[in-house]
């Protein structure tokens, strides 16, 4: 289903430019009271740091608005007025996010180089302390990402004794390095990009590591926030 309100006390972060040295600032808020999507054109967050910071900030640059429902992101975008509380006046929403029946997390576009090793299936339990063995089956590009599991579009047959459980290495960041089980759930020779022959779908395994999942979350959010600077730049 479509969002259409978010709820008073969501927790969120606001990415903005500060005027002084051009740097990105992040901040961690609340919405202050229910926001209806669909009739209300402007939002209001509650961050006392943010208002003591206001006249730092860069007054022409749009602030990018991310928050989290169960395992989906949502960005939204927009200006401070500089009010008791921050009011900023939503000029686009980014991020919106439609539920399917075919994919219980929407994964976004996020091109990370990833190593796919084959992996026992009792080994699985294990796999949190693990380091990779060998030469991996499968490197190349992801297509997408998600909280839930990642996708590659390659070239490659992707063959392993162990098929269909692997070991997936890749990084989001400079810390942010992740190497999880995953059970391979889709194999096509139908790529739906030009750039590889064969479509393969990998969905995460945490029942031995849940922390994983929130850590992944997070990381793929300050992703999203990375590429909305680029463009904003732009």
């Amino acid at each position: 289903m479509v969002l259409r309100y978010i709820e008073r006390g969501t927790n969120l972060q606001i990415k903005v430019k500060m005027a002084l040295d051009g740097e990105d600032a992040i901040y961690d808020a609340t919405f202050y009271d229910l926001y209806d999507i669909v009739n209300e054109t402007s939002f209001i967050v509650q961050c006392s740091k943010l208002n003591r910071d206001y006249g730092k900030l860069d007054q022409e640059a749009m602030m990018s608005v991310s928050f989290t429902r169960g395992e989906y992101i949502y960005t939204l975008s927009g200006r401070a007025s500089g009010k008791m509380y921050t009011d900023m006046v939503v000029i686009d929403m980014i991020g919106g996010i439609e539920e399917t029946n075919r994919r219980t997390y929407e994964r976004d576009e996020i091109r990370v180089e990833v190593k796919v090793y084959g992996l026992p299936e009792d080994q699985i339990p294990e796999a949190k302390y693990m380091k990779p063995i060998g030469r991996p089956a499968l490197t190349d590009m992801s297509f997408d990402i998600s909280s839930g599991g990642l996708s590659i579009i390659s070239n490659i047959v992707l063959k392993s004794e162990f098929d269909p459980y692997y070991l997936i290495e890749f990084a989001l960041g400079t810390w942010d390095t992740f190497l999880l089980p995953a059970k391979l759930v889709r194999s096509s020779n139908f790529a739906r990009s030009k750039v590889g022959k064969f479509d393969y779908g990998f969905q995460f395994i945490f029942d031995h590591m849940p922390n994983e999942k929130a850590r992944l979350s997070k990381s793929i959010l300050n992703k999203k926030l990375s590429y909305l600077s680029v463009e904003q730049r732009r």
